[in-house]
């Protein structure tokens, strides 16, 4: 097996540019974008009709422009094969932002690397950056997982393995799951801080801050979501991913396990330094347990002569 080189270049000659376009302003068209659309033999766009009207606002008529789309991408292969072996250069450009971002375009990519074909990047805006840079979090790691599936079940099982990973987790999701999505998250890391951007770059751009799921819930279902999201959930905290080892996604366990879990977790953030009323109630709070039997079976000689018992 052999290293493949493809080197980019700007002369003459087939290629496959993959274009970032603005997400809402255009103001963040770049220059390099409007060349390359200018200049290019073909323009194969998610949605032409959304793609012409950003071609139609900066006076650009490409040649060709085609629909390349998650139903047709495939179908278009042997189309992309005989442009490349004419000579074409093609622009592959999604609605809005960059292209294989939870948008379609992926295949291509892969076609043009096995034909040998150059793939130029052209970096610009995007969603996922957009939100990352604002919500407060380190970004360093991050992990990108795009729009969750729709139906409860699957979607717990694509959030649940990423929940233990280090850094930051970034979603995308449409205004009319965002409550449902919140509530998801919320019974699975219910004291996760989180960051939901709205609308990046346009008019009514937001962000909202809160230092758990539950509050961003709360929030949620008295505003009514318009506009797209970008949710953004802060790094887990220390003892996050092992307790959620403990009591599952459903966070659902018989009793006595479920109480063990819950004691085990109080005395972990003890070791940290909360204290141990503060302890018991945020413990008994996200796993159900009673806060009096969990305060009793988490006595130590210091707390007993405390004082401070919960009711």
């Amino acid at each position: 097996m052999s290293v493949r080189i493809v080197r980019s270049f700007q002369g003459e000659g087939p290629v496959l540019y993959v274009c970032s376009t603005p997400i809402g302003n255009l103001g963040d068209t770049s220059h390099r974008l409007l060349e390359v659309l200018r200049t290019v033999d073909v323009v194969a766009a998610e949605d032409t009709r959304q793609t012409r009207k950003l071609l139609t606002h900066f006076d650009i008529h490409p040649p060709l422009l085609i629909s390349c789309h998650e139903h047709n991408q495939l179908a278009r292969h042997k189309d992309f094969v005989r442009w490349w072996e004419e000579g074409k250069r093609i622009a592959l450009v999604s609605d809005a932002g960059t292209p294989l971002v939870s948008d379609p375009g992926d295949s291509v990519v892969q076609l043009a690397i096995d034909s040998g074909i150059p793939v130029i990047p052209l970096p610009g805006a995007s969603a996922v950056l957009a939100g990352l840079v604002g919500s407060g979090f380190s970004p360093q790691p991050f992990t990108f997982i795009g729009f969750l599936p729709r139906e409860k079940r699957r979607a717990r099982e694509v959030l649940e393995p990423y929940l233990g990973v280090p850094g930051t987790l970034v979603l995308y999701e449409a205004p009319h799951r965002l409550v449902q999505t919140l509530k998801w998250i919320a019974e699975v890391c219910p004291d996760r801080a989180v960051t939901v951007a709205k609308e990046l770059t346009k008019r009514h751009e937001t962000f909202y801050y809160a230092d758990s799921c539950v509050e961003m819930l709360g929030h949620f279902a008295e505003e009514t979501p318009r506009g797209e999201y970008v949710v953004i959930l802060g790094p887990r905290r220390s003892t996050d991913a092992d307790f959620g080892q403990q009591v599952g996604v459903d966070g659902v366990l018989a009793g006595e396990q479920r109480m063990d879990a819950a004691v085990e977790r109080v005395q972990q953030l003890m070791r940290e330094g909360i204290p141990h009323a503060t302890a018991v109630k945020d413990v008994a709070s996200q796993t159900g347990v009673r806060r009096k039997e969990l305060y009793q079976r988490t006595l130590t000689p210091d707390t007993s002569s405390g004082g401070g018992e919960v009711d």
